[in-house]
């Protein structure tokens, strides 16, 4: 089950992409996130899904862009930055991200550095800590045992997904002490099957349950459904997973999508931690 924040407000609109849009001055600063009604349960948790509205970005950034990559305004970015911390409840010094490559590796937040790469962050309690990954179609997956001592945010791009990152993600919390049957997880905003059109070479390393084809169009593959069955294998119960927002491509007014939009647009952002 899925809990949005939210404070009612008139909005102001922007068209974008000829999409009507509220604008970061109709939301007066950020007040709305996704949230996961289990994890919202978890003893000094904060977490939350990021979507493209209440920010301060303008053009193909509007509005809450959360990326640096792509050509932003960098205070603008900061701003965003800023917004989104105050709306979940963390200082933005407790924030950590690491550079995403598309990969298999969740490494430790307190284990940072300038060289690190990886595309999934893990973090305790005592680390006091906010970890996060950046998305716009890939899957954000975010984890924690109940009992409030680990967490992970988990970048699982259709190369990550079809490498088993999820299942990475959950040994790593395993490995810091937590029970598989403790965990929850929260699959968040994604590109869904209806709009992941890809290539044989692509479908073929997925097992074919998560393939769809209609006679001879490209195959779509449902990366959620995925997902879901790599963390159901890794010991989490089905009723401790929870599909949090809906297909990025499909929805313009709430996401960002590569896919649909290309390089040179804004990203979500995906959090936990113990701040």
């Amino acid at each position: 089950m899925c809990t949005r924040v939210s404070a009612p407000e008139k909005r102001a609109t922007l068209t974008h992409f000829g999409v009507t849009l509220p604008t970061a001055r109709a939301y007066n600063g950020l007040r709305v996130l996704d949230r996961s009604t289990q994890l919202g349960g978890v003893p000094g948790l904060v977490h939350g899904f990021s979507d493209r509205l209440g920010g301060v970005s303008t053009g193909r950034f509007a509005t809450l862009n959360l990326g640096k990559r792509w050509g932003d305004a960098p205070q603008a970015v900061l701003d965003n930055h800023a917004r989104l911390a105050a709306a979940g409840g963390f200082s933005p010094e407790a924030l950590r991200s690491v550079v995403q490559v598309h990969g298999a590796e969740v490494m430790a937040a307190a284990a940072l550095s300038a060289d690190s790469r990886a595309d999934g962050l893990s973090c305790a309690r005592g680390d006091r800590r906010v970890v996060s990954v950046m998305t716009a179609d890939c899957v954000p997956i975010l984890l924690a045992d109940r009992e409030g001592t680990v967490a992970a945010a988990v970048h699982s791009g259709w190369r990550g997904t079809a490498a088993g990152i999820a299942a990475v993600a959950v040994r790593e919390l395993v490995d810091r002490d937590a029970r598989p049957g403790s965990l929850v997880a929260a699959i968040g905003p994604c590109i869904e099957q209806a709009a992941f059109e890809v290539g044989d070479e692509v479908a073929a390393q997925f097992d074919p349950a998560f393939v769809v084809r209609h006679g001879d169009d490209n195959p779509h593959v449902d990366l959620v459904a995925v997902v879901r069955a790599q963390l159901i294998e890794a010991g989490l119960q089905p009723s401790s997973i929870e599909r949090i927002g809906g297909c990025t491509h499909a929805h313009p007014d709430r996401w960002f999508s590569f896919r649909r939009d290309g390089a040179g647009i804004g990203q979500m952002l995906s959090f936990i931690g113990y701040p």
